[in-house]
Parts: C-alpha cells; structure tokens; sequence
C-alpha cells in the first residue's frame, strides 16, 4: 500500500475504534514500517493501554486534540517519539570496560498533504528531523554491542555518531489509489530498502539481526535518493532506488553526490491479495554498491528476501535471508533469521526471533565464527503515550569476544509518543 489511513483521534466520551492487532505499515509494498507516514499513523491513532491514568489524560489530552484539529484545518500531521534503551551484558569485553549502556532516538516528524486528486493522486512532503546519541554513559548499546558482535550488533540502533539532522526531507507521490508512487530527495534508506515489518526501533526486536538484513549494502539515513514501486497486479508488485553512496548518518554534504558512487537496487515483490500486503508477502531485493574510492571501501552485490505471514489472528512470523559477496563494507556475507510476533491483547505484545549469520571476512578479518543470537521481547503498552520493553538476548559465538562461547545481554526500552 503506497498510501496511509490514519485512525482518527476522539475525546474521552466518544466511541473509539477497537486498535489493530497487526496494523498495516504505510507504504507496506513501497516502504517499510519505519517510514515518517507508518510512524504517523500509529502517533495519531488510539492505542489500547494497561493503566489509563487520568493524570495523562489531563495532561496530554489537549495536545492531541489540538494536533488532530490542526491536522483537518492544514493537511500536516506531525508527532515527537522518544526512545530509550539500556543494555547490560554479562560480562565486560576486557576487563576494566564498561558492560553497560544506555542510548536515546530523539525525532521530530511530520507529513503535509499538499493535494489530493479525484483520480486517487496525492503528494506529501514528509520530514524527520532526528538525533542520536548515549544517555550519559558515554556508550551507546551500539557502541557496546560491537565490542561483542561483527554482525548481530545486540543494540544496533541506539548509535552515538548521529547528530541533530535531517534524516528524511522528502517528497511522496502516489496515483491510483496507491498503486503506484515514487519517492525523492533526503531518504532514510532502510524505510525502502528490503522493507520489512519489524524493520524499526518501535517493534519488540534491538539485535540487528531483526532489525535490518546485516548482509545487504548500506548507506547513511538522509542520503540523497530516489526510490519508485508500484503493484503490476493485485498479487505483484516491483521496484527500483538510488541512493547517494557516501552519505554519513547526521551529517549532509553535496559534495558526496558528486563523488558519483551509489547504493542501487531492484526488488520484486508477491502477496496473495493487495487486501493482505501488510502482512502475507513475500520480497526479494538485488542490491549493488559502487567502489568508495576516497573511503577505501570496495564495490559489492548481494541479494536480500524478507517474508512475513499471518499464521493466526494473534501470530504473525516472518523469515529473512540474504547473501552477499563480502564487498561495500557488509557486516555479513550471508544471513538468516525466523520468529514470530504473539499479540493476543491489544496492549501487549511477544516476540521471540533466532538469527544467523556468517561474517563478511572483507570487512571484519579472517577466521571468525558464524555468529547466532536468540531474542525475546514482552512490550506493554502502558499508557496512551508510553510504553515498555524488556528484552533478553542470547548471544552465541560472539566474533569480537573469541574467547567467549556465549553471553548474554539484558535490556529495558522505553518509548514516548507524543
């Protein structure tokens, strides 16, 4: 679906709509469920809470109303989410080291709906205004996870090298009701990129593994970039992108662009009906990069495939793989992993996923050991605007830590959404 459908806000005395176990990403065949709009979505829409205070209701009650009414009076929607993870392994890399961390994801976003047209037409300009960094620990759990892990970084989004930015300023066009569409300009390029459910920092998952495919290519959120996809029938859909090669997460320089070395890939995409996309689909991605000659970083291809299913009204599972042939800076040559979501209450929600991979000796060295995680997840959605996570992972064969046959990290994320 190229196009998003957001729930509207109510006051308390108005009926609301039950929430979706499994709500359908925005862009689910176009991006993925970290896009501005799928993010939006859920900032906008009621969701089912444990506790119901009535001091949140008091205090943020007329913040949301005033966001819907400005929503329906000027066409932008816009939201604040902040998320806080800290980690704590079993043990210290050396000794001496820390074996704790704590990181935050501080982003401002918002999506203007310049025109809609008759014949299902509609332009958007979407925003991400975003920094990262450490909670005052002076690590990251990115940080401290590649201490550990070559590939399967157990912290992987909560880096520390992500200044105040742009990591999204772009404009999105979609036609016939959503069939089609394009995207262009600042791009965050894992919202397109082998998109994928629990592709984002707000799912039950932190380890790469789960997060974003470790054997496929990348490049820095708010490159430059284009990206166009479009069902070909109610089953199939394909796709293409672009992106600047060089860009650097919380920095933006022209100058990169003009080096002319791109991050390019193909995709082609099945579902067995367009009604089912978000969640019964199956997607396979070529991908190249060029050379970086002032980086020192070589060309490489691979291939990714992400698929996911309904198995019952509260599971959702999914499988993603990959193979790579080690070049563009890779963290892995080949990958797997398989799980599943159990969401049987509206507010809470299990994951548990098993990862795989084997790491990329062209960016990591020779003689390193496959590496496995296995991670789980309980998320309680405890009020209208916060919710928390606990996450235990099992790492085995740990690359950067050879003389460890395993270890294990313990997490608590928080998130708030305003």
């Amino acid at each position: 679906m190229l196009t998003h459908t957001a729930v509207a806000e109510t006051t308390a005395g108005e009926q609301r709509d039950a929430p979706e176990k499994f709500p359908s990403q925005q862009s689910i065949t176009f991006g993925g469920a970290s896009g501005v709009q799928a993010e939006l979505e859920d900032l906008y829409k009621y969701r089912d809470e444990l506790l119901e205070p009535d001091w949140e209701k008091k205090l943020l009650s007329p913040w949301f109303d005033w966001k819907q009414d400005f929503a329906d009076r000027t066409g932008i929607k816009m939201g604040v989410n902040l998320l806080m993870t800290y980690q704590d392994a079993s043990e210290a890399p050396s000794p001496g080291d820390d074996s704790d961390a704590a990181g935050g994801i501080y982003r401002f976003q918002g999506s203007w709906t310049a025109f809609q047209g008759d014949n299902g037409s509609v332009g958007k300009l979407d925003w991400r205004l975003e920094a990262r960094g450490d909670l005052g620990t002076g690590l990251a759990p990115q940080e401290l996870g590649g201490q550990y892990m070559a590939a399967l970084n157990p912290g992987f989004p909560y880096g520390n090298n992500f200044d105040t930015d742009f990591s999204v300023l772009s404009w999105t066009q979609t036609f016939n009701k959503g069939r089609w569409g394009y995207a262009a300009g600042r791009m965050a390029f894992d919202v397109h990129l082998d998109s994928f459910a629990f592709q984002s920092p707000y799912r039950g998952f932190l380890n790469r593994a789960f997060i974003l495919n470790p054997s496929i290519g990348t490049t820095g959120l708010g490159a430059l970039g284009a990206a166009v996809k479009g069902h070909i029938s109610d089953q199939v859909w394909i796709g293409a992108q672009i992106y600047d090669g060089n860009a650097a997460n919380g920095e933006f320089d022209f100058d990169t662009v003009q080096e002319g070395e791109w991050l390019k890939a193909v995709e082609f995409g099945w579902t067995p009906g367009f009604a089912r996309r978000g969640t019964d689909r199956i997607q396979l991605t070529y991908w190249e990069k060029d050379e970086r000659k002032k980086a020192g970083v070589s060309a490489g291809s691979g291939w990714a495939m992400s698929s996911s299913y309904q198995l019952t009204p509260d599971v959702l599972g999914f499988f993603r793989a990959g193979h790579s042939d080690g070049g563009a800076g890779v963290a892995a040559e080949s990958s797997a992993s398989v799980g599943f979501e159990l969401k049987p209450w509206a507010q809470r929600a299990w994951t548990l996923g098993l990862g795989w991979s084997e790491p990329s000796e062209e960016t990591h060295g020779a003689g390193l050991k496959d590496e496995w995680v296995l991670e789980t997840s309980y998320k309680m959605q405890l009020t209208r605007a916060i919710s928390l996570t606990p996450d235990i992972q099992w790492l085995h064969n740990p690359a950067r830590l050879p003389s460890k046959d395993q270890l294990w990290v313990f997490g608590i994320r928080a998130i708030i959404t305003l």
